[in-house]
């Protein structure tokens, strides 16, 4: 007995020297110095420039999910199928030009569409447009990190990753010193600094891939019609953490409500990570056994109660302590946040432990269908009951607005995925 469990460790630690290890530390320390980053901006920009600084980013963020439509995801999945072939930098060369024709698209428009169109806070248009270039330096900082992915070389992953937060974290503190003009020039000048010291590295791949070959029309089929599905299921999955800031703002039009629910949402959002990196060791083994409904039973059992309990202790703790940390992370003029702070941490507890590792193991189990359709029903419950809660209840209506679409997502998800087993023992 203790011979096969010393195996099994040895086994694991192998598995995590590959790559996963380094991932994950540099996931957790990402997470510390965003966070501490966050905490350092509420105090030195006043609540009205935290507001419109949050509500700008907001906006931002849902330019983000159709940046290149999908191409860079694409590249990394086409570019692992063709590893070692000339088709390789192929496809990486026609994802880096047309997802950037793409994102000046996707600027120009959005550029149009708020000239002329007032929105509830009026001081953000201006940084709106300062953020939307951004999208083209970050596109090609993202595919250029997939490459690296695609390459398996982890280690010099993770510490670009580690060090682009440094980077941009250190500069927009900086340069909030200067108020929200600084913040966006700190911006500019670190994204611009990653992308050289990301391109510096990957020179020689560089190289190869703008030599590399053209597409032919089968292929740049294949790779949209991948990119663009793919894009679309992943976007209504971002959509739910950007929704409500949305909602708040439209429907409270207050730049300190914005401020004070964002700060509410700092460490439910973060604490995403920690079912992610389950997933990260897991859906592998998942896909390599998805006939085997015994084997899946037994290993989704250990996993579900594995992270039940440990999201629990993590809920529990924070939700007693909201008050010492909001103080903390943010100063005495965001307690107002605590209440939906402890709603949110309620529904990341049960998504975190539910909805994240359903959607994965039914993805491994190919049958994604459910987890598209469960993603829509959980973009609509939420937009319907910020409109019935918000503005009866405010922010705390907006809270529970998201903990009860993630509830709901929750018992959709993981009553599939009880249904997909039953039907594969069967």
């Amino acid at each position: 007995m203790t011979g096969t469990i010393g195996k099994e460790l040895r086994q694991l630690w192998q598995q995590l020297k590959k790559g996963i290890l380094h991932v994950f530390t540099a996931s957790v320390f990402n997470k510390i110095i965003s966070m501490l980053s966050s905490m350092v901006l509420t105090r030195m920009l006043v609540q009205n420039q935290y507001g419109v600084l949050s509500y700008a980013g907001n906006v931002y963020s849902y330019a983000a999910l159709f940046t290149g439509f999908g191409l860079a995801v694409g590249a990394l999945q086409f570019g692992m199928e063709n590893q070692g072939r000339p088709e390789e930098n192929s496809f990486y060369r026609y994802c880096a030009k047309a997802g950037m024709l793409v994102n000046f698209a996707i600027i120009v428009l959005l550029s149009v569409l708020f000239l002329h169109r007032d929105l509830p806070i009026a001081q953000a248009k201006k940084y709106i447009y300062l953020y939307l270039p951004l999208l083209l330096i970050e596109y090609l900082n993202q595919l250029f990190m997939l490459i690296l992915r695609s390459q398996k070389r982890f280690k010099t992953y993770a510490r670009l990753l580690i060090a682009q937060t440094i980077f941009t974290s250190l500069g927009t503190c900086i340069g909030a010193i200067r108020g929200i003009n600084g913040v966006f020039a700190a911006k500019y000048v670190t994204s611009l600094a990653a992308l050289f010291m990301i391109g510096w590295l990957m020179r020689k791949t560089l190289h190869e891939v703008i030599h590399g070959g053209k597409l032919d029309s089968l292929q740049k089929k294949e790779l949209w019609r991948y990119s663009v599905l793919n894009n679309v299921s992943s976007t209504l999955n971002r959509f739910l953490f950007l929704i409500d800031l949305s909602m708040v703002a439209a429907l409270m039009a207050s730049a300190e409500t914005i401020a004070i629910y964002k700060v509410a949402t700092l460490i439910p959002n973060a604490l995403t990570f920690i079912p992610q990196s389950v997933v990260i060791c897991v859906v592998p083994d998942i896909i390599a056994h998805n006939k085997n409904s015994a084997w899946l039973k037994d290993t989704l059992r250990k996993n579900f109660s594995g992270m039940l309990l440990f999201n629990l202790f993590i809920s529990l703790c924070l939700i007693l302590g909201a008050p010492w940390i909001i103080q903390i992370i943010a100063g005495k003029q965001y307690l107002a946040a605590v209440g939906p702070f402890r709603i949110l941490i309620a529904g990341y507890c049960v998504a975190g432990t539910f909805r994240s590792l359903s959607v994965n193991v039914l993805a491994a189990l190919k049958a994604v269908k459910g987890n598209a359709v469960c993603s829509l029903i959980t973009c609509l419950t939420d937009v319907g009951l910020n409109y019935l809660l918000i503005p009866r209840f405010g922010m705390q209506g907006a809270a529970c607005a998201t903990f009860l679409a993630e509830l709901t997502a929750s018992l959709i998800t993981f009553g599939y995925l009880i249904y997909t087993l039953r039907r594969l023992r069967s």
